[in-house]
C-alpha cells in the first residue's frame, strides 16, 4: 500500500510509515490540495486542488488533468478552484468549486456540464465568507449510500443542500443546520455526520458580525431533514473533519476560527468517542495544542492522521506538517514530518 499526502504545497507519496523527510516523493504540483479520494467502485484515485482536479490509475506515478471548467471568477480576483470531487456507482463524476458551482461528467472526465439547478437555490444570495462577501466553497460533495443519484452538498458558508436526481434539481436545506459547513460524512442512507465552523449569516444579519455561530459536530438521522448538534459543551467547536473507524468517532477542533490558531494562547484538541458522540474523550496527540488534525485514513489496520495549520491565513514557525499513528494502546506517535501543512491523506494500492 502507498500513502498519498495532500498539503498546501502539492501532493506527496511515501511507500510506508514511519518515513523520513527525504523519503517523501512529490508526485503532483497542484497548489493547495483540497481533497484526495478513492472509491471501491471506481478505478483510480482523485485529487481536487486549487489548480483543478486530477486522476491517477497507477498509484500516483502519473496524473491526468480532468479538465474541470475553471476560469476567472467574474466577481472576485483570481481563478476558480476545485474543493470537492465525487465518483458515484452509476459512473458519474462530480466536482464542486469555490464559485460555487457543481459540474458533472458521464464520460470519465472527457467532458463536463454545469448542473445549473444548483444556482437556483433560494438561499444562494446569502452564501459568503469573511474572506470575501461573494466567496463560498463547495467543500462537501457526497452521495447517499445505496443511492448514487441522491447527492449532498455542503457549502462554506451556505449550509447543506440535497439533490435526488443526480444534481439536476436541488432542495434548499440551509435552515436545518448552521451555515459554515466543512464536511458531510454519510454513515448510512439516513444517518450522516457534519462538521461546522462559526460563521452564521442569521446572526450576522442581527448585527452581531462574522464568525459568531456555535459550530460543532452535527448528526442527522432522517437523511438531512433535521440536524442535532452532538458535541454540546465542547469548547473546541470549530471542526473541519470527522472520521469513523470500527465504531469509533474521531474529530479535532479549535477554540476559535482559524485566524486565531497561530496565537500562543489558542488551543486545539483531538477527541474520540465510542458511542457515536454521546460521550467524548479528549486525547493527547503529537502537536497538541497548536496543530489541527485535518485528515485520517487506515494503513495496515492502524488509524493514521495528518495535521498542521492548513488553510490558516498566517503560520507559526514551530508548526509543520505531521503524520501520526494511533497505536494499539490508543496513544499517538509521530511517524513522519512534512515541510507543508497536511490537508488530506489517502491509502492506495501500490
Amino acid at each position: 500500500m502507498t500513502l498519498l499526502i495532500g498539503t498546501d504545497d502539492g501532493l506527496y507519496r511515501v511507500a510506508d510509515v514511519p518515513f523520513d523527510r527525504d523519503e517523501l516523493e512529490p508526485v503532483l504540483e497542484c497548489g493547495v490540495v483540497t481533497a484526495v479520494k478513492s472509491w471501491d467502485h471506481t478505478e483510480g484515485v482523485f485529487v481536487a486542488s486549487t489548480t483543478g482536479a486530477y486522476r491517477s490509475v497507477d498509484g500516483g506515478d502519473t496524473w491526468e488533468d480532468l479538465g474541470v471548467p475553471l476560469g476567472d471568477r467574474f466577481w472576485h480576483a483570481g481563478q476558480s478552484e476545485v474543493w470537492s470531487i465525487l465518483a458515484t456507482r452509476d459512473g458519474a463524476l462530480y466536482a464542486g468549486t469555490n464559485d460555487p458551482y457543481v459540474f458533472r461528467s458521464v464520460d470519465g472526465g472527457e467532458t463536463w456540464s454545469e448542473l445549473k439547478g444548483f444556482r437556483d437555490l433560494p438561499s444562494r444570495g446569502h452564501w459568503e465568507s469573511p474572506i470575501d462577501p461573494h466567496y463560498a466553497r463547495l467543500r462537501a460533495l457526497e452521495a447517499v449510500p445505496g443511492r448514487p443519484d441522491h447527492l449532498i452538498a455542503g457549502v462554506e458558508a451556505g449550509g447543506i443542500h440535497l439533490s435526488r436526481d443526480g444534481g439536476q434539481t436541488w432542495l434548499d436545506r440551509r435552515d436545518t443546520i448552521v451555515d459554515d459547513v466543512h464536511q458531510v460524512l454519510p454513515i448510512s442512507e439516513e444517518v450522516w455526520l457534519a462538521t461546522t465552523g462559526y460563521l452564521d449569516h442569521n446572526l450576522e444579519n442581527l448585527g452581531l458580525g462574522h464568525a459568531v455561530g456555535e459550530g460543532g459536530l452535527w448528526r442527522t438521522t432522517d437523511a438531512g431533514d433535521s440536524w442535532r448538534r452532538i458535541d454540546r459543551g465542547n469548547d473546541f467547536s470549530y471542526i473541519r473533519r470527522v472520521f469513523v473507524h470500527d465504531g469509533r468517532v474521531f474529530f479535532s477542533g479549535g477554540e476559535e476560527a482559524p485566524p486565531a490558531w497561530v496565537n500562543d494562547d489558542h488551543e486545539t484538541a483531538l477527541f474520540e468517542s465510542t458511542n457515536f458522540g454521546r460521550d467524548l474523550e479528549r486525547v493527547p496527540y503529537p502537536g497538541d495544542p497548536h496543530e489541527v488534525v485535518e485528515t485520517w485514513a487506515v494503513l495496515d489496520g492502524d488509524v493514521i492522521c495528518g495535521s498542521g495549520l492548513f488553510d490558516v491565513p498566517d503560520q507559526r514557525d514551530d508548526v509543520a506538517g505531521r503524520i501520526a499513528r494511533r497505536t494499539a494502546d490508543g496513544e499517538y506517535e509521530t511517524v513522519g514530518r512534512v515541510d507543508a501543512n497536511v490537508s488530506r491523506i489517502e491509502v492506495v494500492e501500490s
